[in-house]
């Protein structure tokens, strides 16, 4: 059985690293070898997170709730769960998006990490820095998935 907590925990981890736009940090949270935005492997995401991040202006509150364990076992698991994404300019903040995650974590080394994402938005997806993606649902074999959400 899935540790329910120890996926949660995870899954925080990765919206901490990726507010503190934080590559080396955020490369944890990967399974070594990872799929993500038509790329595969943790030092490879983080790399690409990082060269997002060098276009980023505005202050990132990536926020998860109501997490759901789809699918349980002894070493891959699925959890669900909704992202609220905020932006933050000039001491405001504003709601930006929200939409579904559903990750497939795996126990690697004894610790849970990111193996895929699919992520289901329900707003066209605009960074707000940068070009705006459009409403919808990315996995990993479509390859539509952004580098900052």
């Amino acid at each position: 059985m899935a540790d329910f907590i120890a996926i949660q925990q995870l899954l925080n981890r990765y919206c901490f690293a990726h507010d503190s736009q934080d590559p080396v940090a955020l490369a944890k949270t990967f399974s070594k070898n990872a799929e993500l935005m038509g790329i595969t492997g943790r030092d490879e995401i983080a790399a690409r997170y990082g060269e997002g991040y060098k276009h980023l202006t505005k202050r990132r509150r990536h926020t998860l709730s109501n997490f759901i364990l789809l699918e349980d076992g002894e070493d891959r698991a699925v959890m669900q769960t909704y992202i609220t994404l905020y932006l933050i300019e000039n001491e405001q903040i504003t709601l930006h998006l929200t939409g579904v995650y559903r990750d497939t974590v795996v126990l690697e080394d004894g610790e849970w990490l990111i193996q895929t994402r699919e992520a289901t938005m329900d707003v066209p997806y605009n960074p707000g820095d940068t070009t705006p993606a459009a409403a919808g649902h990315y996995t990993q074999d479509d390859q539509k998935s952004s580098s900052r959400s």
